[in-house]
């Protein structure tokens, strides 16, 4: 039986995350940078910077110990990053959501080539908005018609997470109703 390590998720994916995946077969990381500030490019400040950046840091690190213990007693593992669908398509307001998205997207395409074989994948979910979430007028250009389900991005992350996915690694997977595909370019749900 492996142990389950969150990082940064929402308080409605971290409880579906925690349901779906009560018993893993395997030792599964799964880390978020956390909720970022909504802001234009010129108006970010130095201290959202950093909070963006700390998060992000703070994911990264909980895996690279995680990954690291695995390795030293020989043993497979899975990581789970999540980023905002914002990490695919950037809109107005969302430069710190997509900076903080593609930093662990990226590293965990990393990750995924030194450690897969070494039994150890690395993932990223990239995904949309939550129902129940902070989110208004969002489902507008979204072709699924509608906001996802918490336990429908919890069901993603619970494959990466598992044994059926020892072939999968460096995946960039989006659940996202397909809005980062359809999005217009520069348009953003984030501000009015």
């Amino acid at each position: 039986m492996g142990a389950l390590t969150t990082v940064n998720l929402s308080p409605s994916l971290e409880s579906a995350v925690r349901a779906r995946l009560s018993e893993p077969a395997l030792d599964v990381v799964v880390a978020a940078a956390g909720r970022q500030a909504t802001g234009a490019f010129l108006d970010l400040t130095q201290d959202q910077w950093g909070g963006a950046v700390d998060g992000a840091k703070q994911s990264f690190r909980e895996a690279q110990v995680a990954a690291a213990r695995w390795e030293s007693e020989g043993k497979p593992g899975r990581i789970v990053f999540l980023a905002s669908t914002t990490t695919l398509r950037p809109v107005h307001g969302a430069a710190l959501d997509a900076a903080a998205g593609a930093f662990l997207t990226t590293i965990g395409q990393v990750g995924a080539v030194e450690l897969g074989a070494k039994g150890i994948t690395v993932n990223t979910v990239v995904h949309g908005w939550i129902e129940g979430e902070d989110a208004p007028g969002f489902v507008d250009g979204i072709p699924a018609g509608r906001l996802a389900g918490a336990e429908e991005i919890a069901d993603a992350i619970a494959f990466l997470a598992s044994e059926s996915a020892s072939y999968v690694t460096g995946a960039v997977l989006a659940v996202d109703g397909g809005f980062w595909i359809t999005k217009t370019a520069g348009g953003s749900p984030l501000l009015p």
